[in-house]
């Protein structure tokens, strides 16, 4: 996935284009382990060897993660030791590909016992979607999230003020407004409105 983002220079008003620059790079999974990149504004997924680029979450999108955070905390599971994490890697062994989602669900036990080559598959995976995600490649990985055992998806459209709920790939709940968000027998006790979502 190439993405490209117009940036308007204030001084002389031209579009500048930025693009990844290490979208398509072969690395193993070794290597990605141990690769850091140098840029701030995109992060690198790596799919069975080749890296694939996505944004960084935005200081704007910071506010949805704390708003969720602050709901689940209020939870039995956190007491518990259940972390919601933002952008961490999450490697799906059985599909073999690492992905970051924008915030992630683990167990207190997944989290102790973790180490790098070693499935990390997040209870919940939640992304923050700009127009910029296509459809067609956030339904693809949507699917792999289930494939590698995920038991819920989040998508979540700032834009529409709008959440996804997947229980499946082809199970969607859409809540806005005053429609409670939910997390289901995972954190059965977690309340939060779509507005409560989306409040600054």
């Amino acid at each position: 996935m190439i993405v490209f983002v117009p940036v308007i220079e204030q001084s002389e008003t031209k579009q500048k284009i930025h693009i990844p620059k290490y979208e398509g790079i072969s690395l193993s999974l070794e290597q990605y382990l141990n690769w850091e990149s140098d840029e701030t504004e995109f992060k690198y997924e790596w799919d069975n060897g080749i890296l694939e680029a996505d944004f960084v979450m935005k200081k704007e999108e910071t506010r949805i993660y704390q708003n969720i955070s602050r709901a689940f905390v209020k939870t039995q599971r956190y007491k518990e030791g259940m972390e919601l994490i933002p952008e961490v890697s999450c490697y799906l062994k059985i599909i073999q590909k690492v992905r970051i989602p924008d915030i992630s669900l683990f167990s207190s036990e997944q989290i102790k016992t973790a180490k790098d080559l070693d499935d990390f598959t997040p209870l919940v995976a939640m992304e923050i979607l700009s127009p910029s995600n296509s459809s067609e490649s956030m339904e693809k990985k949507t699917k792999e999230y289930f494939q590698a055992g995920v038991e819920l998806v989040w998508q979540i459209f700032p834009n529409l003020e709008q959440v996804r709920i997947y229980s499946s790939d082809k199970d969607i709940t859409v809540c806005e407004k005053e429609d409670s968000c939910y997390l289901g027998s995972i954190v059965p006790d977690f309340q939060l409105t779509v507005n409560n979502i989306f409040r600054l």
